[in-house]
């Protein structure tokens, strides 16, 4: 029998925080949750069979641990996670962990996690994902710890992750670096949610009614192309209210909390291209700045179902591939591995094509060196010209179908044109060039 923890204290009783006790409850940990509000705790007992014990004040809440404590912190990231951190340090002692389940940043996480360090308290940065229902049923959780973490509590969060073969859970050595693997996961789904919502465009730019559409992506299921985002767009476009398609009483306005952005920037810091993810964060930027121009109605002919479902599968490779490169960029020791088994369940970018990547990563230590990986691309690549052009022709917009078709290009093209760039940088900055087949920099007489 596996050893568990006894008790976790939890603060934090959101959707979230309130769906993960009422896991862990499940599993036979009891829940000790602060909330200020008496009532709130009341309610939330109510849903709980049994291992829940409410406390409105954080002091209470922490004498009334076990030692070594074990606190899970399920509140908003950044100003508010930090709060709670330096109010509840003070009561702690040596050898107390404090685990940040909330979407933090994984820059925070390291801080937070020196912070407590410094204290001689342990701390953990663990990434959660797949919403409500993931929390509740079975999330990927993505833990970052810095120098130990025990059996007990590995057990107890393994028991609580999402089942897919093995448990959805990965371990990575750094206080960031479990929220870092989280910020990549939530960049590529910014990717795939643009990447299906641009299909759908230009099945709708083809005259296809809602429910043909959701034809179109369960068919994806026969060609073992699906996924819970593909999924759960088929399921959309069939909602109706009083005959009437659900989708098409939405504005066509799409807002983020912030995530998106941070892989973004980050990318930028580590000097890793992710277009993909990049285009997919700009378009829900464009999304809510109103367009005075707005006249065109698309009116688009010839797209064959086949080239669409190439065309969708080859971005959906390219800003997966993006997101793992820049994961092994932020820590080459992370195991690729790893993470795509720590996403094969429970999480929103679940699909089979983690395990299709997989089992390329089993095989090379360079995924763009890799032919296999090269092959995926070059089998979707005509059908991808195909609907890009057919697309440009009838001006629907594809950012990030076309950020995934030039950044597979840029990585393949022998005429990269950035000898040019050179030139003119050292024409008038004087910042110099490096000729073909040396390192040296130097400055070349331009007049």
């Amino acid at each position: 029998m596996l050893i568990m923890l006894k008790e976790i204290g939890l603060i934090g009783l959101g959707v979230m925080g309130k769906n993960i006790a009422l896991n862990l409850s499940e599993k036979g940990v009891v829940i000790k949750g602060f909330n200020k509000s008496k009532d709130k705790l009341n309610e939330i007992n109510e849903e709980f069979s049994d291992n829940f014990e409410g406390f409105t004040d954080l002091d209470e809440l922490v004498k009334n641990l076990s030692v070594p404590r074990t606190i899970l912190l399920m509140v908003p990231s950044g100003e508010a996670t930090r709060e709670v951190i330096e109010k509840i340090s003070n009561s702690l002692e040596e050898n107390d962990l404090v685990i940040d389940g909330g979407n933090s940043y994984y820059f925070d996480s390291e801080d937070n996690g020196e912070y407590l360090s410094d204290k001689s308290i342990d701390f953990i940065g663990m990434g959660v994902s797949g919403g409500e229902e993931g929390a509740r049923k079975g999330p990927a959780i993505m833990v970052g710890y810095k120098t130990k973490i025990s059996n007990e509590l590995k057990n107890t969060l393994s028991s609580i992750a999402a089942k897919a073969g093995k448990d959805c859970i990965g371990f990575y050595k750094g206080y960031g670096s479990g929220h870092f693997v989280k910020m990549v996961h939530n960049g590529i789904e910014y990717a795939e949610m643009q990447l299906i919502a641009e299909i759908y465009q230009l099945l709708k730019s083809s005259n296809k009614t809602n429910e043909e559409i959701a034809n179109f992506f369960d068919g994806l299921n026969d060609e073992n192309r699906s996924s819970y985002l593909i999924e759960i767009t088929s399921q959309i476009l069939r909602k109706k209210e009083d005959e009437v398609s659900v989708i098409d009483k939405i504005k066509p306005v799409a807002s983020n909390k912030g995530t998106g952005k941070l892989t973004v920037e980050t990318s930028l810091n580590l000097k890793v291209p992710v277009p993909s993810i990049y285009a997919a964060y700009d378009a829900r930027v464009q999304s809510n700045n109103k367009n005075e121009w707005a006249t065109n109605t698309p009116n688009l002919e010839g797209l064959s179902e086949e080239d669409l479902s190439n065309c969708l599968y080859f971005g959906r490779v390219a800003s997966m591939i993006q997101g793992l490169e820049l994961i092994k960029k932020y820590d080459s020791e992370i195991n690729l591995g790893d993470v795509l088994n720590n996403w094969s369940g429970g999480c929103i970018i679940r699909s089979n094509l983690l395990s299709e990547l997989n089992d390329i990563n089993k095989t090379t230590k360079n995924l763009l060196g890799d032919k296999n990986l090269n092959s995926l691309f070059q089998n979707n690549l005509s059908s991808t010209k195909k609907v890009l052009s057919k697309a440009t022709v009838a001006e629907v917009a594809t950012p990030v179908l076309s950020a995934s078709f030039n950044w597979y290009i840029n990585l393949t093209t022998l005429n990269n044109p950035s000898n040019l760039i050179q030139a003119q940088r050292d024409y008038f900055g004087r910042h110099t060039v490096q000729f073909i087949n040396s390192n040296e920099d130097v400055n070349i007489d331009w007049n």
